[in-house]
């Protein structure tokens, strides 16, 4: 069964061998590389030129993950549907499951963080460092008309990057989206011309989803001059708007705060409140996400509630926001974890050689451990104090709600290490590093 692509008109042209080699060319690629592949035209287009492109160099390693989120029952089909084309194309395929119980609401949010999950756990165990997704110009411009119905600002309404980091943990694997600019219909000829029949989602025509909502009002602004174009140009005016805020805050944290290696923030007072106000909030919301370790920064309204405490001198004791109080004393703004948000944090079992991300703060690999014992990574709390104290640890100067948030390696209820001041245990070693650092200077 042919699909859409038959009404293609003739003038719309494949995208060439060497359009797209200049395209990934740009990202000094990695050597090996996946594709998120659902078997739909636009990622069957894609494959069709990664592969093309792959052949013909030496070294590259290209695979094809898929995802089966399982919320439709043809999705198992589908899904091995997309192994065959994979074959075809001489592609390794294989079929990333999505298992568990699906929530009620919200579907296609939680079904696109369990794809990028499996995603990224899929790809590091591969060995791949980087990932291509088949967006292109119309994904641009029905995400700026959906965060624009969502009342974003700059940085919602910014235009998707051409790359990104998956993860910031280790070890990195970038998304990169190489047709980005390039309109659906000319996917969808790259398709028509290989003579491969994709797969057909019966989701992408249902109304009841918001993308499939924005696709069609898209339509509707072409005739009044915002097509497709026009609102990728727009977000990348607003990508640049955002590129230039980001520099200005980065400008102002590196000449006015200080990340400790113990993972608490420090910023300069009259610096902050000096500030322009977006450029204020910005660093507020950058020096609660290194001291808490949170992925997102916290809602607009309770971050402008802190702002204006701190512009008003009206902060009190210190409040406590996404896990961090914050506190000003002595011309300082002082940012750290919440004791008990570290307490609550989920503990990290490690065996020698294993690694992980604790508390998103800090990650920490065991390289070697007595018999090959796993080590539970938590918060030091009082009782881990408890145990330098008795061993005679020289401690820091610093509050000892500091210390007690600051990782600790234990065995049972033992407290075996606390890497930031012991170096020298016997048959135990490790590295730890801050997750995050200050935003480079512009």
């Amino acid at each position: 069964m042919r699909t859409q692509d038959d009404a293609l008109p003739a003038s719309v042209s494949p995208v060439s061998a060497a359009e797209f080699s200049s395209r990934i060319s740009a990202f000094s690629p990695s050597k090996n590389i996946a594709v998120a592949f659902s078997g739909g035209p636009d990622s069957l287009a894609l494959l069709i030129l990664a592969a093309r492109w792959a052949r013909r160099r030496k070294g590259i390693t290209l695979h094809a993950f898929t995802v089966d989120h399982g919320l439709r029952k043809e999705a198992a089909a589908e899904a091995r549907y997309a192994g065959s084309l994979a074959q075809v194309l001489g592609v390794p395929h294989r079929i990333l499951r999505w298992k568990g119980e699906k929530p009620a609401s919200g579907i296609q949010a939680a079904a696109r963080e369990a794809r990028y999950r499996l995603l990224l756990e899929a790809c590091r165990k591969a060995g791949v460092g980087d990932l291509l997704v088949a967006h292109h110009l119309e994904d641009q411009a029905e995400t700026f008309l959906l965060r624009l119905a969502r009342g974003s600002g700059v940085d919602g309404l910014a235009a998707m990057k051409p790359v990104r980091l998956l993860s910031e943990g280790e070890p990195h694997v970038r998304l990169l989206r190489p047709l980005l600019d390039l309109p659906r219909e000319r996917l969808h000829a790259t398709v028509a011309r290989s003579g491969l029949v994709p797969v057909s989602d019966p989701s992408n025509e249902d109304e009841r989803f918001d993308r499939v909502k924005a696709r069609k009002i898209a339509e509707h602004l072409a005739p009044l001059g915002l097509d497709a174009a026009r609102l990728a140009r727009m977000a990348g005016h607003m990508a640049r708007a955002r590129e230039a805020l980001e520099g200005a805050v980065a400008d102002l944290l590196a000449a006015h705060a200080t990340l400790s290696p113990y993972g608490h923030m420090e910023m300069d007072a009259d610096a902050f409140t000096g500030a322009r106000a977006e450029i204020g909030l910005r660093a507020l919301a950058t020096a609660i996400r290194i001291a808490g370790g949170a992925d997102y920064a916290p809602r607009l309204n309770a971050l402008e509630a802190v702002h204006a405490a701190l512009l008003a001198g009206e902060l009190g004791g210190g409040r406590t926001l996404a896990g961090v109080k914050i506190a000003a004393k002595g011309g300082r703004i002082l940012f750290t974890r919440e004791v008990a948000g570290a307490r609550k944090a989920a503990s990290l079992l490690l065996a020698p050689g294993e690694e992980g991300v604790w508390d998103g703060r800090f990650h920490i690999r065991l390289l070697k451990a007595p018999k090959r014992a796993r080590l539970e990574v938590r918060a030091l709390g009082q009782e881990g104090l408890a145990f330098l104290h008795a061993r005679k640890v020289r401690l820091p100067a610093v509050p000892s709600a500091i210390l007690q948030v600051l990782p600790g390696l234990w065995r049972d209820a033992e407290c075996v290490v606390v890497p930031h001041f012991e170096t020298d245990i016997k048959g135990i070693a490790w590295d730890m590093t801050l997750r995050r650092s200050l935003p480079p200077r512009a």
